[in-house]
C-alpha cells in the first residue's frame, strides 16, 4: 500500500513537471502579450500585470493595421507551405513504404539504411549547395520550392514510420487477396489503405507540425516580405531602437492556434498510429 502511494505521488510530480516544462513558456508568452510595455521591464516581483492590455491582439485582428497584414500574410504562407508539403510528401512516403514492405529487390536493405542515414545529416551541411542550386535556377524566394526541400527532408522518417506499421498487417491478408485475383492496385487501395488510416493521419500531423515550425531554411531561402512565413515575421516587430515584446508574444500565441487545432483533431490517430499495429 505504501509503495502504491509513493508511486502515485511520483507519477503526479512527473506529470506536473512535464506540464510546467511544456506549458510554462506558452503561459509566460501569453502573460507578456497582455502586459503593458511600460511594465515589462519594471523591477517588481509581480508575475501578473497590474492591468490587462489587449491592445496587441486588437491590433492583430484589426484588418486595417500593419500588424494584422504582416501576421495573417505569414499565416497564409505557412499554411500554403505546410499543405503543399503534405500533399506531395505523404503520398510519396506511402508508395515508398509499401514498396519496401511488399517487394524484396536487390539492394533493398542498402536503400533502406541509406534512407535512414539521411535523417541524421545536419541541415547546415546541405544548405550551402541548396542555396547555390536555388540561386542558379531562379528558385529563391519561393514558398513552393521551400516546401519541396521539406518534402525531401521528411520523406525518410515518414517512410520508415509507415513501413514499420505495414509490417503489423498480416501478410495472409495480402496473399489471400492476391489468390482471389486482386492486382497490386486493388490490394493497395482496398486492404493496405483502410488498415493504415491511423498511421497516415499520424504522418500528416507530423509533417504539418514539422514544416510549420521551420525557421532556418526559409530564413536563408526566402527574403521578400510577401513570402515570409509566420516564424519569420516576428522580426518585423524589431527595429534598431525598439523591440515590441508584447506584439512579438501576441504573434507567437496566434501562430500556435492552427497547429494546435490540427493536433487536437488528429490526436486519437496519433496515439493509435504510433502505439498500435493492427490485428484485423
Amino acid at each position: 500500500m505504501k509503495n502504491k502511494t509513493i508511486y502515485k505521488i511520483g507519477y503526479i510530480l512527473v506529470i506536473l513537471f512535464f506540464l510546467a516544462f511544456t506549458l510554462g513558456p506558452i503561459i509566460w508568452c501569453f502573460i507578456m502579450s497582455i502586459t503593458p510595455e511600460s511594465e515589462i521591464f519594471r523591477s517588481s516581483g509581480d508575475f501578473l500585470p497590474s492591468k490587462i492590455n489587449w491592445g496587441n491582439y486588437l491590433s492583430i485582428f484589426d484588418r486595417s493595421s500593419q500588424e494584422s497584414e504582416v501576421i495573417f500574410r505569414g499565416l497564409k504562407n505557412s499554411l500554403m507551405m505546410s499543405v503543399t508539403t503534405m500533399v506531395i510528401g505523404i503520398p510519396t512516403s506511402l508508395f515508398a513504404a509499401y514498396s519496401f514492405y511488399r517487394y524484396k529487390f536487390r539492394a533493398r536493405e542498402f536503400v533502406m539504411k541509406f534512407l535512414m542515414l539521411t535523417i541524421v545529416i545536419p541541415v547546415f551541411t546541405t544548405i550551402i549547395p541548396i542555396y547555390s542550386m536555388f540561386a542558379e535556377y531562379g528558385m529563391l524566394d519561393s514558398v513552393f520550392w521551400v516546401a519541396i526541400i521539406y518534402v525531401s527532408s521528411f520523406i525518410p522518417i515518414t517512410t520508415w514510420t509507415m513501413m514499420n506499421y505495414f509490417k503489423s498487417i498480416p501478410r495472409e491478408l495480402v496473399e489471400s487477396a492476391s489468390i482471389e485475383g486482386c492486382d497490386e492496385l486493388q490490394i493497395f487501395l482496398k486492404i493496405i489503405m483502410p488498415l493504415s488510416t491511423p498511421i497516415i493521419f499520424t504522418c500528416i500531423l507530423m509533417v504539418f507540425i514539422m514544416s510549420w515550425n521551420q525557421f532556418q531554411i526559409p530564413l536563408i531561402l526566402i527574403s521578400s516580405h510577401e513570402n515570409k512565413l509566420v516564424t519569420m515575421v516576428l522580426s518585423e516587430f524589431i527595429s534598431r531602437n525598439d523591440v515590441r515584446y508584447g506584439m512579438i508574444s501576441a504573434s507567437g500565441i496566434i501562430s500556435l492556434i492552427i497547429p494546435a487545432m490540427v493536433a487536437v483533431l488528429f490526436r486519437k490517430h496519433l496515439i493509435s498510429g504510433l502505439m498500435q499495429g493492427t490485428g484485423k
